[in-house]
């Protein structure tokens, strides 16, 4: 009996902790945008960090979001552009991002735009066209201030 119970608790807290992951849900900011439209930087202010360990979670990476999105982009009239990048501009603590794409692949950067900012470049209509979920993270446990910026490109 005690081997069941010991069992039980185990599984009850491996659920927990998957359940606190990032999960795909609506983001706390949402924004309908388009490709036009994202063609000059845009730039939405935004707390980094939170109290979930990517590793803890499945990813082979080290970071630390919230569970649900900090944004969810929904996009259109991506098409013409070959490439949307998404960085954190500016912030007071060293950042990491993580995207889910339009078609539901996972994108995880720590310092592609020089540390201690992220940077990813999503590349054609399938990862850009639709709903993005976007976690900006921080290296560490603490949280700061942060800035997180879209833009378009033709190449």
């Amino acid at each position: 009996m005690r081997t069941i119970l010991s069992a039980f608790l185990v599984l009850i807290s491996l659920t927990a902790a998957a359940s606190a992951c990032p999960t795909i849900t609506q983001g706390r900011q949402s924004f309908s945008v388009t490709g036009q439209y994202l063609y000059s930087p845009r730039s939405y202010g935004v707390i980094a960090g939170g109290g979930q360990n990517l590793r803890n979670c499945g990813f082979n990476h080290t970071g630390y979001v919230i569970s649900q999105p900090d944004f969810s982009f929904y996009t259109s009239g991506m098409a013409p552009y070959g490439r949307l990048e998404i960085e954190v501009t500016q912030a007071a603590c060293d950042t990491v991002l993580l995207v889910n794409s339009a078609n539901a692949s996972w994108f995880f950067d720590d310092d592609s735009g020089g540390y201690p900012n992220p940077a990813i470049n999503l590349y054609g209509t399938s990862n850009t066209e639709g709903r993005i979920d976007i976690w900006v993270g921080t290296y560490g446990p603490s949280t700061c201030s942060a800035t997180l910026e879209m833009e378009t490109w033709y190449n």
